[in-house]
């Protein structure tokens, strides 16, 4: 036998083998029942899984139009670039992309969409589209035949669900539901039930039989997180608002307090004297963030920077691109500190440590905020993360990340298959 009678071949578009196992459980619930939820931690590779499902789809629908629904235009430019490197590797057609998240970009709702269209849509954009133009509810409901909806905890938002049952109920062909989210639940019981009942009392998970987060720190696609709480004396108790979390009158209030953001410098200091090299902070107000960046500026560090919602895009841009830049290229420290802003959707692997400065009652946003430093050394990050809580008086203990994450198994059941 030659030596070349035998050749191994390495796909250009690889998934793990816990992600295969999901993606085929996955696409056989949406071919069956209609709707699904990927439940799956972060830095576990939901979109990879989703993109996978969708060129599925598209292979076997084609020419159609899939919905993707994305909260923010990280996500949003993050979901474009994950179509296009799946569909090169899996598409069988051509095919477009279209980025419609507002900033003074539009969408033609005359378009003709005679080839398979991936219409990656902002939340608010869609909704306000779809309420103010008649002809763009009609396009989505015409052409539409898979909706995926980005951290769908927030689907049950009552303006989002409206518009997702809309075009579900009134397709021209049946149009099926993906829902992704690494925190299948919320704050409020019955709106966790709600969550339930829009995707048919039916979730997929990674791993069947283990706890999802034991089992990707055991093969290092996860890091393994050290959580420290450091109690902060003298803040007033944050006073509880209407959503059962903190009001923000109260958060204002405690990002003013100047020895509370000390604090939470000093913990930042502690990060980088221990080595970490790109750390993530979470801090109660926008002002908070921009006092503690100018604190950390005049210590000394280059790098240390507050961002927020309404920062220019192009500002926002420009400081995460050379926050995400490598560290062997950079090894300075480098401190994002935020409110709001990076707690869902930005892929920054090379973060090592957070620091939580946000009190919350929300097991979602906790499990969030921590996993902006969960990504593994085989996900490019790193074996520990570091995470470090600033707690007031009310602090309540979450418990630990496996556990958290089938805190909402129970509401699931008979159809999951994740434990």
């Amino acid at each position: 036998m030659s030596s070349d009678a035998f050749q191994e071949i390495e796909p250009a578009y690889s998934l793990r083998h816990y992600q295969r196992e999901a993606v085929v459980e996955a696409w056989r619930e949406l071919r069956e029942h209609g709707r699904v939820l990927l439940h799956a931690p972060t830095g576990s590779g939901k979109t990879r899984m989703a993109m996978s499902i969708v060129s599925m789809h598209m292979r076997e629908k084609g020419p159609t139009l899939v919905l993707w629904l994305a909260p923010t235009s990280e996500l949003i430019g993050q979901a474009a670039n994950a179509f296009q490197d799946a569909w090169k590797h899996h598409g069988d057609s051509r095919a477009a992309v279209i980025q419609w998240w507002g900033d003074g970009q539009s969408f033609s709702h005359s378009m003709a969409l005679e080839r398979n269209t991936m219409l990656i849509a902002g939340l608010q954009m869609a909704v306000q589209s779809a309420a103010a133009t008649p002809a763009s509810l009609r396009l989505l409901r015409d052409k539409s035949t898979l909706i995926v909806f980005d951290e769908a905890h927030q689907s049950v938002a009552p303006t989002y669900r409206a518009l997702v049952e809309d075009v579900v109920d009134h397709a021209m062909s049946r149009c099926l539901l993906l829902g992704l989210s690494a925190t299948p639940g919320r704050a409020l019981n019955s709106e966790t039930k709600a969550l339930v009942e829009m995707y048919g009392d039916r979730k997929v998970g990674v791993a069947p039989g283990r706890n999802p987060v034991k089992f990707l720190v055991s093969k290092g696609y996860l890091a393994n997180a050290t959580v420290r709480v450091r109690q902060h004396v003298g803040s007033p108790p944050p006073t509880e608002g209407q959503d059962g979390d903190y009001a923000d009158t109260a958060l204002q209030e405690l990002g003013a307090i100047d020895a509370r953001n000390d604090a939470i410098v000093g913990l930042v200091s502690e990060l980088i004297d221990d080595g970490h090299r790109r750390v993530i902070v979470f801090t109660p107000s926008v002002s908070s963030a921009e006092r503690c960046a100018a604190a950390m500026k005049q210590e000394g560090l280059r790098y240390a920077h507050a961002v927020a919602g309404e920062m220019r895009q192009s500002s926002r841009n420009h400081i995460l691109r050379t926050f995400a830049s490598s560290i062997r290229d950079n090894p300075y420290p480098q401190v994002i500190f935020n409110c709001r802003v990076l707690t869902a959707g930005v892929d920054l692997p090379q973060t090592s440590a957070v620091v939580i400065g946000k009190p919350t009652k929300s097991h979602v946003l906790i499990q969030q905020m921590i996993g902006r430093a969960l990504r593994g050394p085989r996900s490019g990050g790193s074996a520990q993360a570091d995470v470090r809580i600033l707690a007031d008086e009310s602090y309540e203990d979450f418990g630990d990340l496996a556990a958290m994450f089938a805190e909402w198994d129970e509401l699931w059941e008979p159809h999951q298959n994740n434990n």
